[in-house]
């Protein structure tokens, strides 16, 4: 998207939920995914007794709607294959303000009319440097929540924003529910909300809030699905003493992640750090009798200059079995090195020891900010970019012991600072989508997907040479996947964005 703002996110910006082999055949032509590294995708429909039998893999790339000027998309897909997305668009003052619109598609319908999501008059930012994206997350019913921050005149601030969507009834009322969300840095898990969904669906949301200058705190707020909203309020902070604490007059809670699980149980992770020295790895977790609970510190750095922990992302199992995951780097007397670390929560044992996802690399650099997914069956899929500029996978058992890493690419396109896209069903396949070079000039969107026991090669998406960028994965607890990202493509001599799809089958 390099014509309107959200290009200017690209170097420093961004983020944390469930098909058919349709195409839509709405808002213009798409092109199947084409040659070059890897497999090409696409499915094909065989007959059988006079009707079209549906075909594991991935459909025929597609437009949402074939209006240029598009960018960051996100996408949800429900149990039967539909699928919701939003996106930005360019708004009616300038080139500097925004949109959010929104599209749903259903199996041998393809996608809808595009419907307007945000609840501006489009004269307002809805990105811009540093500002988190927008995202949605939904469940298996079809439920969804559409979040998104705009910019809020008079205080001068951005706010966060969420919208509901039921396939009933359509999208529901849009509230603003926090001031002041803006992001510091650079990468998409120190973005400043997090979402999600459960089966009935209820969603939590959980943000950084501003307190004195350089200080802030987890908040949230819970959505039901009788359209309330509860009260918002800071997740506890039990104060900590001894070796480890966090100590200083600034104390900066960042880079929330909560996931929830079908049932309405939640774990949530974040980060503290003095903004100098120090940081620690805190979890906390929620259920809808209780509120939040176990709120500590996982994982500190007791050796000041010597061990660096951020980035941490966590998932929760049926049985509340919690796999944590973080990037660490550490200095000892042969050199520096990076890797991946997990711990494991398992309910009336407590914490387990630290592992490596992955051996470490010889190298100081932090690393890239790694994501997971837990499955109900507690089946976990980790994917993260090394200090060596690679893209990894590992996957671990129901009883958190990994297998041997893979390397996924060795080709990324890191300049959207954005991460690995990650989706993981009941049965434990996995998919990972990135986005890629390719020839001189080209950059891509990859996926490979991880079942019966190993990974395929990268399906490339489109044909290279191309712009492709911002790989956005939806999925359903079945595996039914939505793939959406944005295809450079030329208007009147400029060069703007335009969304595409891909949609997964899974094979019976």
């Amino acid at each position: 998207m390099k014509s309107i703002a959200w290009m200017v996110m690209t170097a420093c910006l961004t983020l944390t939920a469930c098909g058919s082999n349709d195409v839509s055949t709405a808002g213009g032509s798409g092109s199947s995914p084409g040659t070059g590294t890897g497999t090409t995708g696409g499915t094909t429909g065989g007959t059988t007794g006079g009707s079209t039998q549906k075909q594991a893999g991935w459909s025929a790339v597609t437009a949402l709607d074939g209006q240029p000027g598009e960018g960051e998309p996100a996408v949800v897909v429900d149990a039967k294959g539909n699928a919701v997305a939003t996106w930005l668009t360019v708004g009616n003052s300038s080139v500097d303000t925004n949109e959010l619109w929104s599209s749903r598609y259903v199996p041998a319908q393809g996608w809808g009319a595009p419907t307007r999501v945000d609840a501006t008059d489009g004269s307002v930012n809805l990105t811009g440097p540093g500002v988190s994206p927008p995202q949605v997350v939904g469940n298996d019913a079809g439920q969804a929540l559409a979040l998104w921050v705009q910019w809020t005149p008079g205080p001068n601030v951005y706010a966060l924003w969420a919208r509901p969507y039921d396939s009933s009834s359509g999208w529901g009322t849009a509230v603003q529910i926090a001031l002041n969300v803006t992001s510091a840095t650079s990468n998409d898990s120190s973005a400043s909300y997090s979402a999600g969904m459960d089966a009935n669906g209820n969603a939590l949301v959980v943000w950084k809030q501003e307190s004195t200058p350089g200080s802030s705190s987890i908040a949230w707020t819970r959505y039901t699905a009788n359209g309330k909203w509860s009260p918002t309020a800071l997740v506890p902070e039990p104060v900590q003493t001894g070796p480890g604490a966090i100590t200083g007059g600034v104390l900066a809670n960042i880079s929330p992640n909560v996931a929830v699980t079908p049932s309405g149980n939640a774990v949530l992770a974040w980060q503290q750090t003095n903004s100098t020295t120090q940081s620690a790895l805190w979890t906390a977790t929620y259920d809808p009798t209780n509120g939040w609970t176990n709120s500590a510190p996982v994982v500190t750095e007791t050796a000041t200059g010597l061990k660096s922990v951020y980035s941490p992302a966590a998932g929760m199992d049926s049985h509340g079995n919690i796999t944590l995951i973080w990037g660490e780097g550490d200095t000892d007397t042969t050199g520096s090195h990076t890797t991946t670390m997990s711990e494991r929560y398992v309910p009336g044992t407590g914490w387990g020891a630290p592992q490596p996802v992955a051996p470490a690399i010889n190298m100081a650099d932090g690393g890239y900010y790694p994501v997971v997914a837990v499955n109900p069956q507690g089946v976990a899929l980790a994917a993260w970019y090394g200090a060596d500029g690679a893209l990894y996978a590992n996957l671990s058992d129901t009883n958190g012991k990994w297998a041997t890493v893979q390397q996924l690419s060795t080709h990324l396109d890191l300049l959207e600072s954005r991460q690995p896209q990650i989706a993981l069903d009941t049965a434990g396949n996995a998919t990972v989508a990135w986005h890629d070079t390719g020839t001189p000039g080209s950059s891509n969107i990859l996926a490979s997907r991880y079942s019966n026991g190993a990974w395929s090669a990268p399906t490339l998406f489109g044909a290279d040479p191309q712009g492709a960028s911002w790989a956005a994965l939806g999925s359903s607890s079945s595996g039914a996947m939505a793939l959406l990202w944005v295809l450079d493509v030329t208007v009147n001599g400029s060069e703007v964005g335009e969304v595409r799809a891909s949609l997964f089958t899974p094979g019976s």
